[in-house]
């Protein structure tokens, strides 16, 4: 059989281009590489995240910071509901905060995954509204409810904007800016690169046990954010049973397994790590990179309380760490700035795409040709 090489970076504590003795990177230039070699990143959330999110888990929201009078606010989330064929719509109700106490705006059921949406006009006067959502027990689950949900209502600016100076002055830094330093990322086996081979659609398969209501799409959501910034074709394959780090077999008809675990079944999500991603290559001999990726995996951990889905700002998303897993699974390394997604510890600094991570994506995508 072909030798294989295992190497582990331990989240935050190790420098991300660090390895074991034997691992990938400490194959010399002289020496002859193993056929299959494998790496992975265990990755951390940030303690002050996850204390903040314990508390709110079993429902989660989000509104604009602001919006204008006389427009319309979208509240939006999840709840918590019973897992895949068990499922029920469940009921939510939206509440303001008045003088007189809280105050039931409306009610719904939410869509069997567990997610909602609702409207408020947001009114004619300046001023900060508070809105929380609510869930009764319901189905088995216990009772939850969000935090409160600030939207500064302003009314539209009436004077035109003033006269642009001849020089413009410069871009201001917004969440849309990519921060951090260009440089600032390593692949996944530093010593000669590694990349999948962009020519050929990478299939991806899901174990749905232990997710959260709505997962998955969140999951899809992270490949085609990914495929935006690559060029790399992804191919959703369906689900499966396999669990990295277990007996569990790997899927025969996808090249990446996305799975949720916790710390019971998978004694390297202890603590504070809070995914494991990372993936097998061949030598590639001839081209810009050592290495070919051609397995990967992606291990979340079921056991931390994240927001679901995406979002600019405010405390860890799970959508933040499955982009950041995913992208350990097609070849990327850590970063050492803490505004770069791929930093080891995921936490209220790295929602967005950094600069270290739009180099990084380019080097492992469609950019370099065909492998």
């Amino acid at each position: 059989m072909c030798a294989t090489v295992a190497a582990t970076g331990l989240a935050l504590a190790l420098a991300p281009a660090s390895m074991s003795a034997g691992a990938p990177d400490a194959v010399g230039d002289g020496a002859a590489r193993p056929a299959t070699v494998t790496a992975e990143y265990a990755d951390t959330v940030h303690g002050g995240d996850a204390a903040e999110l314990n508390r709110a888990a079993r429902i989660a929201a989000t509104t604009p910071k602001s919006a204008e009078t006389g427009a319309r606010i979208v509240v939006s989330g999840v709840a918590q509901v019973q897992a895949a064929r068990h499922a029920r719509p469940r009921p939510v109700e939206l509440l303001e905060s008045t003088s007189a106490g809280w105050r039931v705006l409306a009610r719904k059921q939410t869509a069997r995954t567990g997610v909602f949406r609702f409207e408020v006009g947001a009114g004619s006067q300046d001023r900060t509204r508070s809105f929380q959502i609510r869930s009764p027990r319901f189905d088995g689950l216990a009772a939850a409810h969000t935090g409160r949900l600030r939207v500064a209502v302003v009314r539209p600016p009436t004077t035109p904007a003033p006269t642009p100076a001849p020089t413009p002055a410069p871009t201001p830094v917004d969440v849309l800016t990519p921060l951090g330093l260009a440089g600032d990322w390593s692949y996944l086996f530093a010593a000669g690169g590694s990349r999948w081979n962009p020519c050929t659609p990478i299939r991806w398969a899901y174990n749905p046990q232990g997710g959260y209501a709505g997962s998955l799409a969140h999951v899809q959501e992270a490949f085609a954010r990914i495929a935006s910034r690559t060029g790399l074709t992804f191919e959703y394959v369906g689900e499966t049973t396999h669990v990295h780090r277990t007996a569990s077999i790997f899927p025969a008809h996808a090249d990446i397994a996305v799975a949720w675990s916790d710390e019971a079944q998978v004694p390297d999500l202890l603590g504070g790590v809070v995914g494991i991603g990372g993936g097998s290559a061949q030598a590639a001999a001839g081209t810009d990179v050592a290495w070919k990726m051609v397995r990967g995996f992606v291990l979340l951990d079921r056991g931390h309380a994240l927001r679901p889905g995406f979002d600019s700002s405010g405390s860890t998303t799970w959508g933040q760490v499955m982009m950041h897993e995913t992208l350990h699974a097609l070849g990327l390394g850590h970063a050492n700035g803490a505004e770069q997604v791929m930093h080891g510890s995921a936490s209220s600094l790295n929602h967005n795409l950094g600069a270290g991570d739009l180099t990084g994506m380019s080097r492992i995508g469609a950019g370099p040709g065909c492998l």
